[in-house]
C-alpha cells in the first residue's frame, strides 16, 4: 500500500535550462495540482529566458492516473510548451504509464529511458 502514496521531488538546473522531477505513487487531482504548482515554481526562472526548456522525469513507481488527473497533466504540458518546454526525457516508466504519457504529451518531444546518462544525452543534444 505504501507504494501508492503520492510522493514527488522537483529541482531545477538553471544553467542547463532544465527541470528535474521524480514522481511515484497514485496521484489524485489535489496531489497532482500540488506537484504541478511545485514544477511551476521551479520552472519560473527558466521561462523568462530565450532558451528552450527541457525536463527530466523519473517516473519509477508512478501509477497511471484517472481521467481528470491525466487531463490536468496534458493541460500542464500544453501550457508548458507555450512558455518554452520542448523536450521531456522520462526515466523508468512502466509500460502502461509510457502509453498514457505518450498520449498526453503530443505537444512536446518525449523519449523514454532506463538509464540516466542516456536520457541526459538525448535531452541535451543540439538542435
Amino acid at each position: 500500500m505504501d507504494r501508492l502514496v503520492p510522493t514527488y521531488r522537483v529541482t531545477s538546473d538553471e544553467p542547463r535550462h532544465e527541470v528535474h522531477f521524480a514522481i511515484s505513487g497514485f496521484f489524485d487531482l489535489e496531489h497532482m495540482k500540488a506537484f504541478l504548482r511545485e514544477v511551476n515554481v521551479k520552472a519560473a526562472p527558466l521561462t523568462n529566458q530565450t532558451h528552450p526548456i527541457h525536463a527530466l522525469g523519473d517516473m519509477a513507481g508512478f501509477v497511471p492516473s484517472n481521467k481528470e488527473t491525466a487531463e490536468l497533466i496534458q493541460d500542464h504540458l500544453r501550457a508548458s510548451q507555450k512558455v518554452g518546454l520542448t523536450r521531456v526525457a522520462i526515466l523508468r516508466c512502466s509500460p502502461l504509464m509510457t502509453l498514457q504519457y505518450k498520449r498526453l504529451s503530443d505537444c512536446v518531444e518525449v523519449a523514454f529511458f532506463e538509464e540516466d546518462d542516456e536520457a541526459l544525452a538525448w535531452l541535451r543534444r543540439p538542435y
